[in-house]
């Protein structure tokens, strides 16, 4: 029987829209935002739906925009009788991953997530900065690249999302340098990203800092699936190595090939993307083109996904 893995996506997969067809289809959903509603103070579902895109890119909004998604997506999946044997998540979708895995409630989870996108915010004023994608160089040419713009400021590779698609973050003049020299050693591609500030760089010790303070008082549980987590790559269940890893997530890379050979290594075969966008679909494809892989970013998606693992005998129904 296939073994199934469960992906939550971070920052940058929002969009006008998201979620709209899982209220429609199940209540729980609904419930679910309006518990989100609660939590926050404004209207998640409302903003989700209408935008505009420019306050969706907000990070005080995109955070608990993409952990609500994420979660409501997963429980729509259980619903239809689908329930995975690990879980990772994409930087904040490394906090939907961890409620899904019942290390915390989905309310408790919008908490941390309300005061890490705070901290965020506060750290990318303090001390601005931006993220950057290069596409077509391995990881050692993008480190050098970084260590090279370094002279110019603050420079590192923070997300390693596949082979060949590497995120740099830090100080704009850095990261002008860093694109340059990119560009002269044969990058494909070199992005600029829309983002508030350069995370899981340096530049978030500030966050980092007052997210781990903050963490300190949280109350974890037992995962009770096996998670791949971003700071270090591995699977975790102890409540107190969680905690660790997520301490060390804000200005730590996030070692997302890793991750997925760490879940490939532990038997998963099947991997379903739980929330707005393809990204991860798109990423892992790039990291391993043998494993088989599902978005489920509208209902339709979901119900093509359920036919699809009842066949394989993925899913775990019960």
């Amino acid at each position: 029987m296939s073994k199934i893995a469960f992906l939550f996506p971070g920052q940058g997969s929002q969009s006008a829209g998201m979620g709209t067809s899982l209220v429609e289809h199940f209540p729980q959903v609904r419930a679910l935002f309006e518990q989100a509603r609660e939590v926050l103070g404004w209207d998640l579902l409302q903003v989700c739906r209408e935008g505009p895109e420019e306050r969706l890119k907000q990070t005080d909004v995109a955070q608990p925009a993409l952990y609500t998604i994420g979660f409501a997506t997963f429980m729509a999946l259980q619903s239809q009788g689908m329930r995975p044997d690990a879980v990772a998540g994409h930087s904040i979708g490394e906090y939907a991953a961890l409620a899904a895995a019942d290390v915390f409630s989905f309310a408790d989870g919008l908490v941390f997530v309300k005061e890490r996108a705070r901290l965020m915010r506060e750290a990318g004023r303090a001390r601005p900065g931006s993220m950057m994608a290069i596409l077509g160089l391995d990881a050692e040419k993008v480190k050098a690249i970084c260590a090279d713009a370094g002279s110019k400021g603050i420079c590192a590779a923070v997300n390693f999302n596949s082979p060949e698609q590497i995120v740099i973050a830090g100080e704009s003049s850095a990261l002008d340098e860093a694109g340059r020299l990119a560009a002269e050693r044969g990058a494909k591609r070199v992005l600029p990203l829309n983002v508030s500030g350069a995370f899981h760089s340096p530049l978030m010790a500030d966050a980092a800092r007052g997210m781990r303070d903050y963490l300190e008082k949280a109350v974890f549980k037992k995962a009770s699936i096996p998670l791949a987590m971003n700071a270090d790559g591995r699977l975790h269940q102890q409540p107190e190595e969680i905690r660790e890893q997520l301490e060390l997530q804000l200005d730590h890379p996030v070692l997302w090939v890793e991750s997925m050979q760490a879940l490939k290594s532990s038997g998963m075969d099947l991997f379903v993307e739980c929330g707005a966008g393809r990204v991860l679909a798109g990423l892992l494809r790039r990291i391993d083109r043998q494993l088989t892989v599902y978005a489920t970013d509208t209902y339709e998606a979901i119900k093509e996904v359920g036919s699809a693992l009842s066949a394989s005998g993925g899913g775990n129904e019960s």
